[in-house]
């Protein structure tokens, strides 16, 4: 499940990227199928993420997923690494995380606009 649910949060984070709200409606769809019933918390927010055509509320969605999904995502690393990064911008600097497969940059909270804001602050390794 958790492999599957990476998969698709990374895909999510690039529709965000690309400010693409009919793709991040698409994937939380399919998402949110893949929960379990322990982790209804989670299938809740992946549902409202598919619900909603506001970039806006996809972008604040995803950074309460993100904050409920990142534990599971690091315990769950079996081998490679993924790395855990911060906005310190987003939300009217209020900042906000989110987890990636490469190190580069790329913010699914700003999008074009500032694609390149952000830090790694965590890389996590198995």
């Amino acid at each position: 499940m958790t492999g599957k649910i990476w998969h698709n949060y990374l895909e999510i984070k690039f529709a965000l990227t690309n400010e693409d709200t009919d793709k991040v409606n698409e994937v939380a769809e399919a998402m949110a199928d893949s929960f379990s019933p322990e982790r209804q918390e989670m299938k809740t927010l992946a549902q409202q993420l598919a619900e909603t055509d506001d970039i806006e509320e996809q972008r604040k969605l995803f950074a309460a997923f993100t904050e409920k999904a990142g534990p599971m995502f690091e315990d769950a690393l079996s081998k490679g690494t993924i790395y855990k990064k911060y906005c310190p911008m987003a939300f009217n600097n209020k900042g906000a995380y989110w987890y990636a497969d490469v190190k580069e940059i790329s913010n699914p909270y700003f999008g074009e606009k500032m694609p390149d804001c952000g830090s790694v602050e965590k890389t996590i390794k198995k």
